[in-house]
């Protein structure tokens, strides 16, 4: 308790204690006669130098403390100023009079001389006056811990509310979400899957009837074609690896596809469709030999048009 009146705790802990005291009606009487007693031992010096300059930073920094601690400051002065007209000397090594022992000696009538009674009556007074200014405070700070409590109330009351709306809106827009997928589920109906296009095309040797003089093999190609499959028919078979090689007539070579086999007399060259644009070609096939050497079977001609 010391520590929070010093304000040396941590928020976390300090939102804590304050929200005990709240709550509690016990643990506020006993923050009250903490800082009660923590004002006395300021007042009269009692203080190690570190609390003492917490209290200073922090604590006085309120004006109603300030003005606790110098009615506090001036109640013990008053009561210091009728201890050495009392007679009576301290015992040497005895722990100093609290405040109120202090008071209550001097206000004793039947051991205080005459000339005594009217500092009595000034002390009594003082005292007087200080009780009814810490009633006061008590009430006020009573107060204060109504308002406090109420204000908690409307403000869990109001997150209570805000969170249901916030629910609320969320149930809603995941309704809405769930039937606007449902319509456009409905109206739109989902794309259908685009498959490759594939154009097959039969070439046929230069050096054969068909493939001479104006005869030269055309491929139409259309505009969605994604691939152009040029078959070769052989005569004889074997287990060679082929290699195929297009190049445009006049221009550079465009495609090369290597380790071909032939499959039922037939080899396959696959050929992207863009790699054909309009143009005339030259298909060169070659097979490898058992002794590495690349041998040219035969060449196709072909043109390509577009549409």
């Amino acid at each position: 308790m010391t520590r929070y009146l010093l304000g040396d705790l941590p928020e976390s802990e300090q939102a804590a204690v304050e929200q005990e005291y709240f709550a509690d009606q016990e643990k506020f009487e006993e923050v009250w006669a903490a800082e009660n007693e923590l004002v006395d031992r300021y007042v009269r010096g009692r203080l190690p130098r570190g609390e003492r300059e917490l209290f200073e930073r922090n604590y006085l920094q309120s004006p109603k403390h300030r003005e606790r601690v110098a009615l506090a400051r001036r109640l013990i002065e008053a009561a210091d100023r009728q201890a050495p007209e009392s007679g009576d000397a301290p015992q040497v090594g005895a722990p100093a009079p609290s405040l109120r022992s202090r008071l209550m000696e001097a206000l004793n009538i039947k051991r205080t001389p005459q000339f005594l009674l009217p500092a009595a009556a000034v002390a009594f007074l003082l005292l007087i006056s200080v009780c009814g200014w810490l009633a006061i405070e008590r009430g006020r700070l009573n107060e204060e811990l109504e308002r406090t409590r109420a204000r908690l109330s409307d403000q869990q009351r109001l997150e209570r509310e805000i969170a249901g709306q916030l629910a609320a809106e969320r149930e809603q827009s995941g309704k809405l979400k769930s039937e606007l997928d449902r319509l456009l589920g409905a109206v739109i109906p989902p794309p259908p899957q685009s498959r490759p296009s594939i154009l097959s095309f039969l070439l046929t040797t230069i050096l054969s009837p068909r493939g001479s003089g104006d005869s030269q093999q055309q491929i139409t190609i259309p505009r969605q074609t994604d691939l152009v499959r040029l078959q070769i028919k052989l005569e004889k078979v074997d287990s060679r690896k082929y290699q195929a090689t297009i190049k445009a007539v006049g221009g550079p070579e465009v495609w090369n596809q290597r380790s071909l086999e032939l499959r039922s007399g037939v080899i396959t060259v696959n050929v992207p469709a863009d790699k054909l644009p309009l143009n005339d070609y030259i298909l060169t096939l070659s097979a490898a030999s058992p002794s590495g050497e690349t041998k040219v079977i035969d060449r196709y001609s072909f043109s390509v048009i577009r549409k």
